[in-house]
């Protein structure tokens, strides 16, 4: 398992739980958006930068309201921390998509690449 879903604090969100279909969403030079649906179907988002997380767990059938976390530091650097903020927004857009319905995460599986056979 990807550290990224790891929290830096005792993982509440985690207890209890196993993690599946881990995919990273989004990635720049130093920033990931990755995903991860724990076992009880709420999904998991991370945005991670050197030195820190940012985490958002929604609900998709809307039974709860969504959580967040920041954990670690906030960069000094303003081009990192705006692609922090840039990341953090295209979370916060994947997570509106999964509350209405719409996120491709969850409507349709990854197509497993197929490997070429060696004769």
């Amino acid at each position: 398992m990807d550290d990224l879903f790891i929290p830096l604090w005792p993982p509440p969100w985690v207890e209890d739980h196993s993690l599946s279909d881990e995919q990273l969403v989004a990635a720049g030079d130093d920033v990931k958006l990755m995903s991860a649906i724990r076992s009880d179907e709420r999904v998991l988002l991370s945005v991670s930068w050197p030195g820190g997380r940012r985490y958002l767990m929604i609900d998709p059938h809307g039974d709860a309201a969504a959580e967040a976390f920041a954990a670690g530091e906030v960069s000094e650097d303003p081009d990192l921390a705006r692609a922090i903020d840039a990341m953090w927004s295209q979370a916060l857009q994947l997570a509106k998509q999964i509350e209405d319905g719409e996120a491709p995460i969850l409507d349709e599986q990854q197509p497993k690449r197929r490997r070429w056979r060696r004769r």
